[in-house]
């Protein structure tokens, strides 16, 4: 049976190879074309000297010099500032016309232009991941009740609703939040709103099922007992069922937050607005310096906002009983009305700069209704279907080299990332930190910004999507291996270690066999992973299906399109329940 399996593997292997178009002469025939772009990731556009007159780049070299001569009393070659590329991402202060309510209010004269504070590329991408989580939490709770079945069971014909739901919510997450910005953008146009709105569909999708989960899984004692009282279906939600998930919920939506945040970073490619319309006009123009501050900024934000959120979802879901604290009502309140006012002040700022109008989304355009039409009108030619068909192969067997390749890579470095191998001295810790650290950043990126640096290097293709997802499948599937290590019994390890057995004779008989099951577990996750986002790398130039999909939005051949759609929905939705029962049967 092994010899059957490992032959078939290798068949599949040789397959996916050349579907692929992998070419590994392209790295070497083409390395310095990588060395260049390289050379200019490592040296972002962030400061400008001004140097007789003319502005130029600072980079590291240049900032070492000028730091050097102001440290020794020497002149130094120009002038520096912070870039307007810098600027034009983090914003800047400029004059702005006064709003009309200020006028209103008689705080400023008609007609003035004081100096605002200008949001940039990446407020503005926050702004749509805070607004799109907030969003899709509130529309999400609800929905999640449909999708209940202990809920919808006591319900008359709720089985039928709660099938019907649970169906949507698989058919709108299987379908990326990339593929939802090109629709919404036939609805309200360009821009970040079309962002928010495309992120807070695929997000009320993917809460509403972890919600219902949740709620699946609630004690039944407190519904039995608040039922015996003789309270109502919504009674026993309300005092009953709310409680429980409260926890659960907060933690999730703050899961969904961080995933948000990396979404909302390359929803520009599409729907325009945010850091990714910034990186496709960069890129366009051939400025990877300016790529390059943008995808340092983004790796900040991301680290920052995945330690904050982490954070808080362990201080959420801590079940410790509190310390007895003397009340003091004013300061609670006052605490309180103060996080309502920066809370309420957040909101409107957020909904200013993501220009969220409710009047686009009751006026689309008039040729809405028509393309919808078409969309859901699929093309199932032999021709497109054939097409798609093969687009649909190439993508699923660039997902399996993506993550067997960063799965091989993420194998030796997930042992240095394990606290309880090389975090336990202090000789050793600087490699436990040094590589998590290398997992957070790389993983903090999203494929599709890989895609264009790997697109310069090795060429428009499969080949460079292929380098992109398995870039972050190795930061990814090396953080998981690494804590899946870090969670096995210490016992055998003790007893191999008692025998005498060195380092590599203890990783071998008492590591190992602890770690296989969990580890091809995260193989077939990550895979699954994979194949969602080789539907979407085609945008930057991957190959694969999100190419084909790409072609036929861009030609206006929407009934083509849909049939692209349908067949993501299709095998992401397989691929979602292979998998899920095969880890099923192994942990």
């Amino acid at each position: 049976m092994l010899p059957a399996i490992i032959f078939i593997g290798m068949i599949l292997y040789v397959i996916a190879w050349n579907v692929t178009g992998i070419k590994l002469g392209r790295l070497i025939e083409r390395f310095n074309d990588a060395r260049i772009v390289a050379t200019n990731l490592l040296n972002p556009d962030v400061v400008t000297i001004s140097i007789n007159g003319e502005d130029k780049i600072c980079a590291w070299s240049c900032m070492y010099s000028y730091v050097g001569d102001k440290l020794a009393g020497r002149p130094t070659a120009g002038v520096i500032r912070v870039s307007d590329n810098l600027l034009d991402i983090i914003g800047r202060v400029k004059p702005q016309p006064v709003p009309q309510w200020k006028v209103n209010l008689g705080l400023a004269p008609a007609g003035s232009r004081p100096n605002t504070f200008v949001a940039g590329s990446m407020i503005e991408t926050i702004a749509m991941g805070l607004m799109a989580t907030l969003f899709s939490t509130v529309l999400a709770i609800p929905v999640s009740f449909f999708a209940a079945r202990n809920i919808m069971e006591r319900v008359r014909g709720g089985t039928v609703i709660y099938y019907v739901t649970r169906a949507i919510l698989n058919i709108v997450r299987a379908i990326d939040t990339i593929v939802w910005g090109l629709i919404i953008i036939v609805w309200v146009g360009l821009g970040s709103f079309a962002g928010v709105i495309a992120l807070t569909i695929h997000s009320v999708a993917s809460l509403g099922k972890l919600f219902s989960e949740e709620i699946e899984h609630i004690d039944p004692g407190p519904v039995e007992a608040v039922t015996a009282t003789g309270a109502n279906l919504l009674q026993s939600i309300r005092y009953a069922v709310i409680p429980q998930v409260i926890p659960s919920f907060l933690a999730y939506s703050l899961l969904r937050w961080d995933i948000n945040m990396r979404s909302a970073t390359i929803i520009g490619f599409v729907a325009g607005g945010g850091i990714g319309f910034f990186v496709v006009e960069t890129t366009r123009m051939g400025g990877y310096q300016q790529y390059a501050t943008a995808l340092w900024v983004v790796v900040f934000v991301i680290v920052l906002v995945d330690y904050i959120s982490s954070r808080w979802r362990e201080a959420i879901l801590k079940d410790q009983p509190q310390k007895s604290e003397v009340k003091k009502p004013i300061l609670n309140t006052l605490r309180l009305a103060l996080y309502v006012i920066l809370g309420v002040a957040a909101f409107v700022y957020c909904w200013n700069i993501t220009e969220i109008s409710i009047r686009s989304m009751l006026n689309p355009g008039k040729n809405f209704g028509q393309i919808i039409l078409d969309f859901i009108s699929i093309d199932l030619s032999p021709k497109v279907f054939q097409t798609v068909f093969q687009q649909m192969l190439v993508t699923i067997f660039q997902a399996m080299l993506a993550t067997t390749i960063g799965a091989i890579l993420a194998l030796p470095f997930s042992f240095l990332a394990a606290k309880n191998l090389t975090g336990r001295n202090r000789l050793s810790a600087w490699i436990y930190y040094a590589t998590r650290g290398m997992f957070n950043i790389l993983r903090s990126i999203e494929a599709l910004l890989y895609v264009v640096i790997f697109v310069f290097w090795v060429g428009i293709g499969p080949f460079a999507g292929m380098l992109a997802l398995a870039v972050t499948s190795f930061a990814l599937i090396g953080k998981l291996f690494s804590e899946a290590i870090e969670n096995i019994e210490s016992g055998p390890i003790e007893a191999v270690t008692a025998t005498g057995a060195n380092q590599l004779q203890m990783i071998m008989y008492a590591v190992l066999p602890q770690i296989v099951p969990p580890f091809v577990s995260y193989l077939i996750y990550q895979w699954d992973i994979n194949i969602r986002m080789a539907t979407i790398i085609g945008f930057a130039g991957g190959g694969g299906i999100g190419l084909t999909l790409t072609t036929f939005f861009g030609s206006l051949q929407y009934h083509k399109a849909g049939t692209v759609v349908a067949i993501i929905v299709i095998v992401v939705a397989l691929m979602d329940f292979l998998s899920a029962e095969v880890r099923r049967k192994l942990i």
